[in-house]
């Protein structure tokens, strides 16, 4: 091969791989839904398990009112579970103030899933979910 096709040869497979790294960084590292969690699971034998969760982006600046979690322990002997709203579940935060960068610790029923919604003008949407797995420490 000479020497010329090498070099485009090189220059494309180059090319391509700065591409296919920019596009996993980009898909990786950025939040282009509506808002985007992680979660941190702890489980418990002889209490309720709990779910850190933590609001790390998204395009939407969303009040801590209209953010609501499902399947929270709100009584662990009875097994009583409910859907609470974020501002209710943190005290430092009111129904007005946007959750952005914000963390909740919650208490989790039962059910393996636990959904934030997000409640606009009467109409409720399902923005993330965690689903409990097995394989969980």
């Amino acid at each position: 091969m000479s020497l010329r096709r090498r070099a485009v040869l090189l220059g494309g497979v180059t090319a391509v791989g700065f591409g296919a790294a920019g596009y996993y960084r980009l898909t990786t590292t950025t939040c282009d839904e509506i808002a985007c969690f992680a979660f941190v699971y702890h489980g418990a034998d002889d209490a309720p398990s709990r779910l850190d969760i933590e609001h790390t982006g998204g395009e939407r600046q969303l009040p801590a009112g209209d953010v609501y979690i499902t399947n929270v322990s709100v009584d662990y002997e009875s097994g009583e579970t409910d859907t609470v709203a974020w501002a209710e579940l943190d005290d430092g935060i009111g129904p007005t103030d946007a959750i952005n960068g914000e963390a909740i610790r919650v208490n989790l029923g039962s059910a393996g899933i636990v959904q934030i919604l997000w409640r606009q003008d009467d109409v409720e949407r399902v923005i993330e979910a965690w689903v409990f797995d097995d394989d969980v420490s």
